[in-house]
C-alpha cells in the first residue's frame, strides 16, 4: 500500500525520491527510532513529539550510505494499517496526507543534500545557536512538506492543525512561566530549556504546519479557521506569526538553487531569538563560546503571586 502511494505521489507530484531506497514500518515505533539513532547521520538521540496534545507517527531520517546519504521513513504501524480501510472513509485520507507529507520531508532533503550537504550534517551549533539552528531549520522542514503537500489534505487535515495552534496558544505561554516559577527553586536550566524545547517548539512548529497550508492552498488564516485568527490577534504569539511567514515565504522563493549555505535560516534564527525572549528567556553567547541564557523577573514568572 505504502510503496503503491509512493509509486503514485512520485508519477503525479514529481517529487525526488532519489536517496530513499526503503521504507521502514514499526511495530514499536518508540524502540525503532531508538535504534536507528545510533545509525543516523549525526548519531544523536532522535526526538519526536510524545505529548498528550500531540503524538508523533512518522520520523524522515537521514543515514550513512557509502559516498552519500539514505533517507529513511520510518511510519507507525498502529496508525499506517488505516490505509487499508475504504478510501472514502477520514481515517484513509488522513494517513494518505500523512504518507503525503512524509514523502514531502524525502523531497526536501534530496534538495538540501545536493545544495547543503557539506554544512547542514556536519554543523555542529555552538553558543545561542544550539537553540535556534535546529528549530529554525525544522521551521522550515514543516512549512514545506505542507506546502507541497497540501493538495492532499481534507478539510480535516487542516481543522485538526488549525485546532491544535488554538490550543498551543493557549497554553504555552502559561505552561512556560509555571516552569520559569519552578526554575527560581530548582535552579536546573537544562531542565528549564528541556521542557521549552517540548512546549515551546510545538507551538512555532505547529505555525509553520498551518503556515505550510496556507500558502499552499492560497487562503488566509481567516480562511481556513476563523477561530485560529481570533485567537492570535492581540496575542503574546501574534508578532512571531507576523515574522516567521515572510522569512519562510523569502527562503521558498529562491528555493532550492538560491540556497547557498546555512545563512539562509538567519532570518528566521532571528525571530526565533525574539521569540524566546518574548517567552522569558534571553539568549546570548558567552565570551567563551557557551550558549548563556538569562532568565529575568516578570511578575508572571515571580515565585510567589504576591512577592
Amino acid at each position: 500500500m505504502v510503496s503503491d502511494i509512493i509509486k503514485g505521489l512520485s508519477e503525479i507530484d514529481r517529487l525526488d525520491f532519489r536517496r530513499m531506497h526503503k521504507v521502514i514500518v514499526a511495530v514499536d515505533f518508540a524502540q525503532e527510532l531508538n535504534e536507528i539513532s545510533k545509525l543516523t547521520a549525526l548519531g544523536n538521540p532522535i526526538v519526536f513529539t510524545n505529548e498528550d496534545y500531540g503524538i508523533a507517527v512518522a520520523k524522515v531520517l537521514l543515514l550513512p550510505h557509502g559516498s552519500d546519504y539514505e533517507i529513511v521513513p520510518v511510519f507507525n504501524a498502529d496508525l499506517l494499517i488505516k490505509l487499508t480501510e475504504d478510501p472514502a472513509t477520514e481515517a484513509f485520507k488522513l494517513m494518505f496526507h500523512l504518507v503525503h507529507h512524509e514523502l514531502c520531508h524525502v523531497h526536501d532533503d534530496n534538495k538540501k543534500l545536493d545544495i547543503l550537504a557539506r554544512v547542514m550534517l556536519k554543523k555542529h551549533y555552538t553558543g545561542k545557536d544550539k537553540y535556534t539552528g535546529p528549530l529554525a531549520e525544522c521551521c522550515w522542514a514543516e512549512y514545506f512538506a505542507n506546502f507541497l503537500s497540501s493538495c492532499s489534505a481534507s478539510e480535516t487535515s487542516v481543522s485538526m492543525m488549525t485546532d491544535s495552534l488554538v490550543n498551543a496558544i493557549e497554553r504555552t505561554k502559561s505552561q512556560i512561566d509555571a516552569e520559569i516559577r519552578s526554575y527560581r527553586w530548582h535552579g536546573d536550566l537544562d531542565k528549564l530549556m528541556s521542557v521549552f524545547g517540548r512546549h515551546g517548539h510545538f507551538l512555532i512548529t505547529t505555525a509553520a504546519y498551518v503556515l505550510g497550508y496556507m500558502d499552499g492552498l492560497n487562503k488566509t488564516l481567516q480562511e481556513l479557521s476563523p477561530k485560529a485568527a481570533a485567537c492570535l490577534t492581540g496575542s503574546y504569539f501574534e508578532n512571531t506569526w507576523q515574522g516567521l511567514h515572510p522569512a519562510l515565504r523569502e527562503m521558498r522563493a529562491i528555493y532550492p538553487d538560491g540556497w547557498k549555505g546555512l545563512e539562509v535560516y538567519a532570518g528566521i534564527v532571528k525571530l526565533l531569538e525574539d521569540y524566546y525572549a518574548i517567552m522569558g528567556l534571553f539568549l546570548s553567547t558567552a565570551p567563551d563560546g557557551q550558549a548563556y541564557v538569562k532568565v529575568p523577573f516578570t511578575p508572571e514568572t515571580m515565585p510567589f503571586e504576591n512577592f
